[in-house]
């Protein structure tokens, strides 16, 4: 089958639904994937890590809203707004667009300003939030404290507190650095396709190609090369594996430009398919067509 991608399940559910109601056959498979992320911390005490970080403000407002969270002695279920709240009052205003970025990756939403420096401003303070939310779980972890315990729960004066950092920016002998290989585990669809089928995805709805144009296309070079393997090439019923893969190196002229298709590397796979659905015969190193 034609691996078209690895999906959430929503997306991967609404891209199948298309594409059957076109009639390609569609096969769902969850997986799991790793994503490996390195980075470089410095981690120690407040007093340590003051001496080796410029600008260092910006922590002393994490650690002023932390520290008085904790005080409040707010449940786990609200800590993390409260903090939020403390940082930046207007906090909950901005919630929505938080929740947005993190689930689709944009930084617009309705009724916000959509000029370019509207969205750099959206965007920087989403990021803040988003360092200020890692800072507060390391602290927490690292200090061995408890969301929710008592009210006036103490971080200490000199709490142990973990700061990223430029890699470059760090002495690799400093005691203080911590290298971290981040790995992170998901939940993900596999979305594959039948590639004798493929050629049905003409028939999809307009919005499709406007919504994954990407995935249209890629559709569209499986099912294009398919098209012209069913019918033996003009004068041959029967040639070499290399001719065959000759023939999957074709251009196609769509509306606005020139698609450029080259299937040689997969010859031997396609031809499997081919002779699986009854098309063609493999003799040998020869590709034989029954028709």
């Amino acid at each position: 089958m034609f691996k078209l991608g690895e999906y959430e399940e929503f997306e991967a559910a609404d891209i199948a639904a298309h594409l059957k109601g076109a009639g390609v056959k569609v096969d769902l498979k969850p997986v799991i994937s790793a994503s490996v992320e390195s980075a470089v911390y410095l981690e120690g005490k407040e007093s340590e890590l003051r001496e080796r970080i410029e600008e260092f403000e910006v922590y002393d407002r994490y650690i002023e809203a932390l520290k008085a969270a904790l005080a409040e002695g707010i449940e786990a279920e609200e800590f993390t707004d409260r903090y939020l709240s403390l940082l930046d009052p207007s906090w909950k205003e901005k919630e929505d667009g938080m929740a947005g970025f993190l689930e689709d990756g944009t930084v617009s939403s309705e009724g916000a300003d959509d000029s370019p420096d509207g969205m750099v401003e959206r965007a920087k303070d989403l990021l803040e939030m988003l360092e200020a939310i890692q800072f507060m779980g390391d602290a927490l972890h690292l200090n061995d404290i408890e969301i929710g315990g008592e009210a006036g729960a103490q971080m200490g004066d000199d709490p142990v507190l973990r700061i990223p950092v430029d890699v470059d920016d760090v002495d690799p002998d400093d005691e203080l650095a911590r290298p971290v290989l981040a790995v992170r585990l998901e939940k993900w669809v596999e979305l594959r396709l039948d590639e004798m089928t493929a050629p049905l995805a003409k028939n999809v709805a307009d919005d499709f190609a406007d919504e994954y144009p990407e995935e249209y296309y890629k559709i569209c070079s499986i099912g294009m090369t398919m098209e012209r393997l069913l019918e033996p090439p003009e004068g041959a019923a029967k040639i070499e594996m290399e001719e065959f893969g000759d023939l999957l190196v074709f251009e196609e002229d769509m509306d606005d430009f020139v698609m450029m298709v080259d299937g040689s590397a997969a010859a031997e796979e396609i031809a499997r398919v081919l002779k699986k659905e009854g098309v063609v015969k493999i003799k040998g190193d020869k590709i034989v067509w029954k028709r």
